[in-house]
């Protein structure tokens, strides 16, 4: 006995007809009336007495009828309640990342989230840099993408991202003639520094100075930038493409690469699958 020949069962007897029936499934009569003869068979009973004029319940069907009915309905509800099911035990992960980081990965995980979407529910979020080790610590988030690493004892950082720092200049700016710039170059100028929330630029090896800015708002640095002739030093994977204004130049001041940071709780805060969910996401987008 198949849920099918159930609800055609049903059609045919709320139908009184064979054909009405078939029309109001969208199939061909003929596949109507090999599903009834099936459970017939099956049922060794005949459920309708056939007609010219239609279908008519035999005494069987009569007694089948509710039965049927229950069962279809019974079938839908657990059917719209695996559904439920299945969103329920979907591993929930909530990844906050630093605004800045945001802009470069916030496209691939929104992706992975919805080509994985029946194994986890993705929830991905921004939050100041300074205030990532916060997020983790609190258990407001599992995974955080952030610029500064990680000490606590509680907390698993690893780097997955090196960029090189780069001067974004407005095109105008005099500075634009050279192809690197030095210290001396820079003194004249005030600097627009990105903090992210930190009390300085976190990959800015100098003291801020009289002129200079410190925003956590990148957007307003940016704007900022496009009508002064300050400059803004900004890891060079995080410089986003919209800045058509300005050019990037290479800085003498920074030297060492700076490291954008995947932090999650340790292990043993999570379920299995939950854990081995952030390690595939891991390995898909950021490539460790």
């Amino acid at each position: 006995m198949e849920i099918r020949q159930l609800r055609y069962f049903l059609a045919v007897a709320n139908a009184r007809s064979f054909l009405q029936a078939a029309d109001s499934l969208y199939v061909s009569r003929q596949a109507v009336s090999k599903a009834i003869t099936q459970l017939e068979d099956e049922l060794n009973v005949s459920l309708f007495v056939r007609t010219q004029n239609g279908a008519m319940m035999t005494p069987a069907g009569i007694y089948f009828y509710p039965r049927a009915t229950a069962l279809t309905a019974d079938f839908d509800r657990l059917k719209g309640e695996m559904l439920e099911v299945d969103r329920t035990y979907r591993s929930r992960i909530r990844l906050y990342m630093a605004f800045g980081v945001y802009d470069m990965f916030a496209r691939q995980l929104h992706d992975y989230s919805e080509k994985h979407w029946s194994e986890m529910d993705l929830q991905i979020h921004g939050c100041l840099d300074s205030d990532c080790e916060m997020m983790l610590a609190d258990r407001r988030a599992d995974v955080v993408l952030s610029f500064s690493p990680i000490s606590n004892h509680m907390l698993v950082t690893a780097p997955i991202l090196d960029t090189s720092v780069q001067i974004l200049l407005r095109r105008s700016h005099p500075l634009c003639e050279k192809s690197v710039l030095t210290r001396e170059d820079l003194q004249a100028w005030p600097a627009l520094l990105y903090t992210g929330g930190h009390n300085a630029c976190p990959w800015w090896p100098e003291e801020a100075r009289r002129g200079d800015e410190l925003s956590a708002d990148l957007s307003s640095l940016f704007s900022r930038l496009k009508e002064s002739d300050g400059y803004m030093p900004l890891p060079e994977a995080m410089i986003p493409v919209y800045a058509d204004f300005a050019e990037r130049r290479a800085c003498t001041l920074v030297k060492e690469p700076w490291h954008i940071y995947y932090s999650t709780l340790t292990p043993a805060y999570y379920d299995a699958l939950t854990y081995n969910l952030m390690g595939a996401m891991e390995k898909d987008i950021f490539g460790k």
